[in-house]
């Protein structure tokens, strides 16, 4: 994948979601999958762990908070390692501020959007709570246990709820939690990186809590990137798990970037230094914006400091 600028795309109300470029033939793959068998076999411990799922989301009324969203992280290791799926973690040499019981606000974690397989990987690696829009928010199993977890939804087709939505993670903020939020309007396959929206860098703004931008990407065995785990709009979600239960060493990389400080800045100004900052370790495609006085420089990677989902061949 190489960075190479694309055309802007029609900017749109804040938080209001946008076609996607990708079609059904950017998650093609040519590269080798595993044998029947071991498809089989992570399906059904798929379906094992999805059960597992539905008993801690019984739980979860008694749990407490904190509770709720630990039984959330590892319902979503679980998902992740019986369907194959490693997740690898980079983080930057600048720390993310600590938040919460007395340290100051929680962080506005701000990530790219390809699957529903980053939005698990990020419920693994990031504590707090997400916002939830589509994807595993509407699953059966895992949609009733992100919201005891207190996830904040938000309806993409419906701008007028994110008023309300926007005032409650300024509220979590403020608390002392973390908020992860996908500012992109659509998914697409990871080659196109979309225009970060606005709406929810003003909570961090109201809050005066650090952004802190997180990239998602794929490789498979060998370090090659792949687009195979795209789940993109109006596929059936079915043909992307298939992908995913029949891709070999497929790895989810999730690399913690340099927060960003609101103070002085507006939501504008932070929704590009974080889209310019994910983009740098993406490599995807951007829109073509203008030069920004404030661009970050985003480090060079440093060794994963931490494992999370086993792959589960």
């Amino acid at each position: 994948m190489t960075a190479a600028p694309t055309q802007a795309r029609t900017r749109t109300q804040p938080g209001a979601p946008t076609a996607s470029p990708c079609t059904p033939a950017c998650a093609a793959d040519p590269r080798p999958t595993v044998d029947a068998a071991t498809r089989r076999r992570r399906a059904v411990r798929l379906a094992g762990a999805l059960a597992g799922t539905a008993l801690a989301a019984l739980r979860a009324p008694a749990a407490g908070a904190r509770g709720r969203r630990r039984l959330l992280t590892c319902a979503a290791a679980r998902v992740l390692t019986a369907a194959g799926v490693r997740v690898e973690v980079t983080s930057s040499p600048v720390a993310w501020p600590r938040a919460g019981a007395g340290r100051g606000p929680g962080q506005l974690v701000v990530a790219n959007s390809v699957s529903w397989v980053d939005h698990l990987a990020l419920l693994t690696v990031v504590p707090g709570v997400p916002v939830t829009g589509t994807g595993p928010a509407g699953w059966p199993v895992l949609g009733g246990l992100l919201r005891r977890a207190g996830a904040v939804p938000v309806d993409p087709a419906r701008p007028r709820t994110l008023p309300r939505a926007v005032g409650q993670v300024a509220d979590a903020l403020r608390g002392g939690t973390a908020v992860t939020v996908r500012p992109e309007r659509t998914t697409s396959c990871g080659v196109d990186l979309g225009r970060f929206g606005t709406a929810f860098l003003q909570a961090a703004v109201d809050a005066a809590a650090p952004v802190c931008p997180v990239a998602v990407r794929y490789r498979v065995d060998g370090g090659a990137g792949t687009t195979l785990a795209a789940h993109l709009p109006g596929e059936p979600l079915r043909r992307s798990l298939s992908r995913v239960l029949a891709a070999r060493g497929l790895v989810v990389e999730v690399h913690l970037l340099p927060a960003l400080d609101p103070a002085g800045a507006d939501r504008r100004e932070l929704a590009a230094l974080a889209e310019y900052a994910v983009a740098a370790v993406t490599e995807a495609r951007t829109p073509v914006v203008a030069a920004h006085p404030r661009r970050p420089r985003v480090p060079t990677p440093v060794v994963p400091r931490r494992r999370g989902a086993a792959s589960a061949a």
